[in-house]
Protein backbone atom coordinates (compact mmCIF):
# COMPACT_ATOMS: atom_id res chain seq x y z
CA UNK A 1 0.00 0.00 0.00
CA UNK A 2 1.76 3.42 -1.08
CA UNK A 3 0.37 6.54 0.57
CA UNK A 4 -0.79 8.31 -2.48
CA UNK A 5 -3.19 5.46 -3.00
CA UNK A 6 -5.51 4.89 -0.78
CA UNK A 7 -7.58 1.60 -0.35
CA UNK A 8 -10.95 1.87 -0.13
CA UNK A 9 -12.35 -1.19 1.62
CA UNK A 10 -16.04 -0.13 1.48
CA UNK A 11 -18.44 2.39 2.10
CA UNK A 12 -21.19 3.54 4.13
CA UNK A 13 -24.57 5.38 3.40
CA UNK A 14 -24.34 6.98 7.01
CA UNK A 15 -21.81 8.26 9.16
CA UNK A 16 -23.00 6.06 12.25
CA UNK A 17 -22.72 3.20 9.52
CA UNK A 18 -19.23 4.41 8.91
CA UNK A 19 -18.20 4.65 12.53
CA UNK A 20 -19.51 1.42 13.77
CA UNK A 21 -17.89 -0.30 10.37
CA UNK A 22 -14.31 1.36 11.55
CA UNK A 23 -14.64 0.48 15.40
CA UNK A 24 -15.10 -3.20 14.27
CA UNK A 25 -12.16 -3.26 12.19
CA UNK A 26 -10.13 -1.28 14.91
CA UNK A 27 -11.33 -3.97 17.31
CA UNK A 28 -9.71 -6.62 15.12
CA UNK A 29 -6.34 -4.34 14.86
CA UNK A 30 -7.08 -3.04 11.54
CA UNK A 31 -6.41 0.84 11.04
CA UNK A 32 -9.27 2.83 8.85
CA UNK A 33 -10.31 5.98 8.37
CA UNK A 34 -13.86 7.80 7.18
CA UNK A 35 -13.64 10.01 4.14
CA UNK A 36 -15.72 11.64 1.50
CA UNK A 37 -16.31 9.34 -0.75
CA UNK A 38 -14.10 9.32 -3.96
CA UNK A 39 -15.55 7.89 -6.49
CA UNK A 40 -18.83 9.41 -6.30
CA UNK A 41 -21.55 6.27 -5.87
CA UNK A 42 -24.38 6.71 -3.80
CA UNK A 43 -22.70 6.15 -0.53
CA UNK A 44 -21.04 9.56 0.64
CA UNK A 45 -18.79 8.10 2.93
CA UNK A 46 -15.90 5.55 2.33
CA UNK A 47 -13.56 3.60 4.83
CA UNK A 48 -9.86 3.44 3.76
CA UNK A 49 -7.20 1.51 5.46
CA UNK A 50 -4.52 3.58 6.48
CA UNK A 51 -2.70 0.57 8.49
CA UNK A 52 -2.98 -3.39 7.85
CA UNK A 53 -3.22 -6.12 6.12
CA UNK A 54 -5.40 -5.44 3.15
CA UNK A 55 -6.76 -9.10 2.33
CA UNK A 56 -7.71 -9.33 6.53
CA UNK A 57 -9.55 -6.64 6.19
CA UNK A 58 -11.24 -7.10 3.28
CA UNK A 59 -12.59 -10.53 5.20
CA UNK A 60 -12.83 -8.27 8.27
CA UNK A 61 -15.56 -6.26 6.37
CA UNK A 62 -17.81 -8.99 5.40
CA UNK A 63 -18.59 -10.11 8.64
CA UNK A 64 -18.62 -6.66 10.10
CA UNK A 65 -21.41 -5.91 7.44
CA UNK A 66 -22.97 -9.26 8.11
CA UNK A 67 -23.41 -8.22 12.02
CA UNK A 68 -24.79 -4.40 10.68
CA UNK A 69 -27.48 -6.51 8.68
CA UNK A 70 -27.91 -8.95 10.70
CA UNK A 71 -32.10 -8.42 10.78
CA UNK A 72 -32.47 -8.45 7.31
CA UNK A 73 -31.16 -12.00 6.45
CA UNK A 74 -32.15 -12.18 2.86
CA UNK A 75 -33.40 -10.00 0.01
CA UNK A 76 -36.95 -11.46 -0.25
CA UNK A 77 -39.94 -9.82 0.30
CA UNK A 78 -42.32 -12.02 2.74
CA UNK A 79 -44.22 -13.62 -0.09
CA UNK A 80 -40.62 -15.00 -1.17
CA UNK A 81 -40.10 -13.31 -4.04
CA UNK A 82 -36.73 -11.60 -5.07
CA UNK A 83 -36.30 -8.06 -4.11
CA UNK A 84 -35.05 -6.48 -7.45
CA UNK A 85 -37.57 -8.67 -9.65
CA UNK A 86 -39.81 -10.07 -7.64
CA UNK A 87 -39.61 -13.61 -9.26
CA UNK A 88 -40.99 -16.37 -6.67
CA UNK A 89 -37.50 -18.02 -5.62
CA UNK A 90 -39.32 -20.04 -2.80
CA UNK A 91 -38.09 -23.87 -2.58
CA UNK A 92 -34.90 -22.79 -4.14
CA UNK A 93 -31.91 -24.22 -2.21
CA UNK A 94 -29.41 -21.29 -0.30
CA UNK A 95 -27.55 -19.61 -1.25
CA UNK A 96 -29.46 -18.56 -4.06
CA UNK A 97 -28.93 -16.30 -7.51
CA UNK A 98 -32.29 -15.35 -8.56
CA UNK A 99 -32.93 -16.78 -12.12
CA UNK A 100 -34.68 -14.18 -13.17
CA UNK A 101 -32.50 -11.35 -12.47
CA UNK A 102 -29.07 -12.26 -11.60
CA UNK A 103 -28.97 -11.06 -7.91
CA UNK A 104 -27.54 -13.04 -5.29
CA UNK A 105 -30.21 -12.98 -2.63
CA UNK A 106 -27.68 -13.81 0.23
CA UNK A 107 -24.70 -11.36 -0.51
CA UNK A 108 -24.05 -8.67 1.66
CA UNK A 109 -24.72 -6.23 -1.26
CA UNK A 110 -28.09 -7.41 -1.73
CA UNK A 111 -28.76 -7.44 1.78
CA UNK A 112 -27.73 -3.27 2.04
CA UNK A 113 -30.26 -2.55 -0.92
CA UNK A 114 -32.84 -4.33 0.85
CA UNK A 115 -31.84 -2.40 4.09
CA UNK A 116 -31.57 0.40 2.51
CA UNK A 117 -34.67 0.61 0.43
CA UNK A 118 -33.05 0.76 -2.98
CA UNK A 119 -33.94 -1.53 -5.74
CA UNK A 120 -30.73 -1.35 -8.14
Amino acid sequence: MTESTPIILTTAPSISHAAQIVYGLDLRGIKANVVPNPTRSRDPHAIILTKGDESFARAAIEVIWDAMLESTPRALDFQGNCFFCGYNILGLPQPVTCPECGHNIDSIESRRAVAEGRVE
